[in-house]
């Protein structure tokens, strides 16, 4: 069967990058373009492996995403990667720290290539899924 993926970034570029490199390695991939629409999402059946999760995103920011997810534990085993284009948060380095422990795993855009993005991901899943 093969892995979910949601991505949850504004950039169609991009997503439509991801989505093809992962689409080419078997992935289901499904796109959301804001917070509020990922949240619509995951409040039906859909439950992915794994969430790729831009931090500024239109309405729902990506932390504040990160952390109503983080809340919920039916969300518990999704591997959560923030893939971002934002290196500088100007709340300072304490809330870049803080918002990466949530996520499984924190990634700038401009230092990974789409194929490592999608061998980091299939690793955190296989890890997730092997603590069941």
């Amino acid at each position: 069967m093969a892995k979910k993926l949601l991505i949850v970034d504004d950039n169609a570029g991009s997503s439509e990058l991801y989505q093809i490199r992962f689409e080419t390695s078997k992935w289901e991939v499904s796109v959301a373009y804001s917070g509020e629409k990922a949240l619509e999402l995951l409040k039906t059946d859909y439950h992915p492996d794994a969430i790729l999760l831009d931090l500024m995103l239109p309405g729902i920011q990506g932390d504040n995403l990160l952390k109503i997810l983080r809340q919920d534990q039916k969300n518990n085993d999704i591997a959560i990667i923030i893939l971002t284009a934002v290196s500088f948060n100007p709340r300072g380095q304490e809330e870049v720290e803080r918002i990466a422990k949530l996520a499984d795993d924190y990634l700038l855009k401009i230092e990974v290539t789409p194929g490592e993005i999608v061998k980091r991901v299939t690793e955190l899943v296989k890890k997730k899924q092997a603590k069941k």
